[in-house]
């Protein structure tokens, strides 16, 4: 995310990018009525295809074949291998998704985003959907999406050189958004304004990268993580990391990427002290039919 955190679950306008790191899964159609997967991140799992739970380690890869379950004849061997760097938080349960779903479809298709939509919702309870379009699309895109309706997704240009710093530690988004909703039923009209003002430099930070003024955002994200920071997912952490980045030369800009509370900050410009570079996926997912 370089921008839109929180206030794009309500519908606010982001921007998100993809990183060129994959998530590659592999899928057999086999005659055995079974379920096989097996990957780096978990041990193996096995079981017959009429007893899927969608829980565990693979819980989104199994949401998404029963999701597609009455399309299927027989089982299913699935093989996931990842690139992707598991100190950063990158959006991997989104990656997983869209590749899953790609590869069931049997193609990367248009309304692959809001099938994976529908399964990252019923998995984590809430989600803007941001991180499934740049899985499935690549690049840099200006993203949106109000209530149950269709996202508006737009490409926008590539960035400069793009760098993330991990603090080390990851609160999970969910429990963020609800200790954010907390904070929404005991202050609703101090959130909501939060949220305004979010949407507000968001729509203001599109326009300037729409126009290829990457140099000129660096106020806007330090606005943005000022408004982290009052909605109270920003800790010392994480303001430390922004600190260190922004005394780098040739850095335009820096803040929280992500729901916040530990995980990610972004810098956008040189790379600073600590920080990993990053490349920006110009290709969302890849489909190669090898039957």
């Amino acid at each position: 995310m370089i921008t839109g955190e929180h206030a794009v679950v309500h519908g606010a306008p982001a921007v998100v990018a993809a990183i060129e790191q994959r998530v590659h899964v592999s899928i057999s159609f086999i005659d055995e009525d079974t379920l096989s997967i097996t990957s780096q991140i978990a041990p193996p799992q096995q079981a017959p295809m009429d007893r899927l739970v969608a829980e565990g380690p693979y819980r989104f890869v199994i949401a998404c074949i029963l999701a597609f379950k009455h399309r299927l004849t027989g089982g299913l061997q699935i093989d996931i291998t990842s690139e992707i760097d598991p100190t950063l938080g990158l959006g991997s349960s989104a990656a997983v998704t869209v590749a899953t779903l790609a590869g069931l479809e049997g193609a990367a298709t248009e309304d692959l985003h809001s099938y994976a939509l529908k399964i990252i919702r019923e998995q984590q309870g809430r989600g803007s959907g941001a991180d499934l379009a740049a899985s499935l699309h690549g690049g840099v895109l200006s993203y949106q999406i109000e209530g149950d309706g269709p996202a508006r997704i737009l490409p926008l240009p590539l960035p400069p050189q793009v760098s993330l710093f991990n603090v080390g530690y990851k609160t999970p988004t969910s429990d963020v958004l609800a200790r954010v909703a907390k904070a929404h039923d005991d202050n609703p009209d101090e959130i909501d304004a939060i949220y305004r003002e979010m949407s507000d430099m968001s729509e203001e930070t599109i326009e300037l990268i729409q126009d290829g003024n990457w140099e000129d955002i660096g106020p806007h994200l330090a606005a943005y993580q000022s408004l982290m920071q009052r909605l109270g997912v920003s800790d010392d952490a994480l303001e430390a990391a922004v600190v260190r980045a922004l005394v780098a030369s040739d850095v335009i800009g820096a803040k929280i990427s992500g729901s916040g509370l530990g995980d990610c900050v972004l810098a956008v410009g040189a790379v600073p002290k600590g920080f990993a570079p990053v490349e920006v996926a110009r290709q969302g997912v890849v489909f190669h039919d090898d039957s």
